[in-house]
């Protein structure tokens, strides 16, 4: 009997909520410390300037048309201020402003050079204290799957074994590179209708368009992220894998199934959105339970036996 894709994605999943209530407390535990180093990650990013903000402003607090606007020292300063990131507008900067006149707002989203150079840094930090411990949680699931309970000092040795955190590293700075290119370039249509739709006369239509436009922007950026994304699988399950391996041997594992890859992925976004909606706490359910899927789509280990 032919079993369908959608047959493969159910039976995947349930193994993988199998495998999560069984081995249910060292994978509560090692979720937990993902999550509560992110957050404490994404507070430190925020708290130091470093991501950037858009705004929502009145037109007659911002007469600003749509464009963009190169921004001396004192105007950066002050726009920044409104964000309590008056201290990052120094060096001056550039401004992007989207004007619709019939609401009588202005979007905008200032960009300072200081605050350039403060997200690069940050996000390095960030990624630096982060990425480690995600690939040593990611070893965890795997050793789950194999029906093993490894050592929590396993996750520790991807921070003092330098050479994994040096490869963990750099397969996310690749990885998130990879995602913040892919998206802006899918976005740019929808973000062109958007942005016409306030400068054309009756320019109605073109801003009807730029919702599903930009919508389907974020799901071909998402789509080609996928194409790259098992990288983080193939270095987890082998960490002797060097990291040209782990892309190739990742897109490997993909040839001939990204849309069944991009579909799994995307069947997951309903737990997402609940999880957004309860302050990630759903997280510690969520994060293994699309892992391990991912692990069991693109390299399933055997079923272990179970005594």
């Amino acid at each position: 009997m032919t079993e369908y894709p959608s047959q493969q994605r159910r039976a995947l999943k349930f193994r993988a909520k199998r495998t999560f209530f069984r081995f249910l407390r060292p994978c509560l535990v090692c979720t937990f410390l993902l999550i509560a180093l992110s957050l404490i990650a994404q507070l430190f990013s925020v708290v130091s300037g470093g991501t950037f903000f858009y705004t929502i402003m009145d037109i007659r607090q911002f007469p600003m048309a749509t464009g963009i606007w190169k921004a001396d020292a004192n105007a950066m300063t002050n726009l920044l201020a409104l964000m309590d990131l008056g201290r990052l507008g120094d060096l001056g900067g550039v401004v992007f402003s989207v004007r619709y006149d019939d609401v009588g707002q202005v979007l905008v989203l200032p960009v300072a050079w200081r605050q350039v150079v403060n997200v690069v840094i940050v996000q390095g930090i960030v990624l630096l204290i982060t990425a480690p411990l995600s690939y040593g949680v990611l070893s965890q699931y795997r050793g789950f799957l194999e029906g093993q309970v490894r050592p929590s000092r396993a996750i520790l040795g991807w921070y003092t074994d330098l050479r994994l955190t040096a490869k963990a590293l750099a397969v996310q700075v690749v990885l998130t590179v990879w995602r913040l290119m892919a998206t802006l370039l899918c976005l740019l249509p929808g973000v062109f209708c958007a942005v016409a739709g306030t400068i054309v006369p009756s320019g109605e239509i073109m801003l009807l368009l730029s919702g599903p436009v930009l919508l389907l922007g974020v799901l071909a950026g998402y789509y080609l992220y996928m194409v790259l994304l098992p990288a983080r699988y193939v270095l987890a399950r082998d960490p002797d894998t060097s990291i040209r391996q782990a892309f190739s041997r990742g897109m490997e594992l993909l040839a001939g199934r990204r849309l069944a890859y991009f579909k799994l992925n995307l069947s997951f976004l309903p737990w997402h959105v609940v999880a957004m909606f309860f302050y990630s706490v759903p997280n510690l359910f969520v994060i293994p339970y699309v892992e391990m899927s991912n692990f069991l789509f693109l390299d399933p280990p055997p079923e272990p036996e179970v005594l």
